[in-house]
């Protein structure tokens, strides 16, 4: 959604545009019912996310961890972070750390929608683990990761 105006929107607008906006209904998930509970692969899925050690059983970085920048219940620590994807146009390396509710739904992906699904955000640009720690991560268990965010 784009809105665009000549003068700015005064406080009391911009409250009132936000609270228009976040009344609009969502569609119902397509990958999780209201209610209903998670898939085996959704579970696996969420055990990498909020794990804290790699396949190799050594520690991960506490601030490396998904579950650090993108904590529930909105999955998001609403903060700033060098995840390792500025590029040569970009003034800054730290992004803020978007939600994941309704992640399905809102590619592209990055702060400058460079990862068209999901799976690139970890096996194209994130080569250095610097977007959490995914190169250890099988196929099936990047799978069941990507299974348990599109729930969200």
């Amino acid at each position: 959604m784009f809105i665009t105006r000549i003068h700015p929107f005064t406080p009391e607008q911009l409250t009132d545009l936000h609270d228009y906006i976040c009344s609009i209904p969502r569609p119902p998930n397509r990958y999780r019912k209201l209610g209903e509970d998670l898939t085996e692969a959704q579970r696996r899925g969420q055990a990498v996310f909020e794990r804290a050690y790699k396949n190799d059983g050594s520690p991960i970085p506490r601030e490396n961890r998904c579950s650090t920048c993108h904590p529930a219940p909105l999955y998001t620590d609403g903060l700033i972070h060098d995840v390792g994807t500025k590029f040569a146009y970009d003034h800054h390396s730290k992004f803020d750390a978007p939600h994941l509710l309704n992640i399905y739904d809102s590619a592209p992906y990055l702060h400058n929608g460079i990862a068209p699904t999901l799976e690139e955000i970890w096996t194209v640009y994130n080569p250095h683990d610097t977007h959490g720690v995914t190169n250890d991560m099988t196929k099936d268990q990047l799978n069941d990761l990507i299974e348990f965010l599109k729930t969200l």
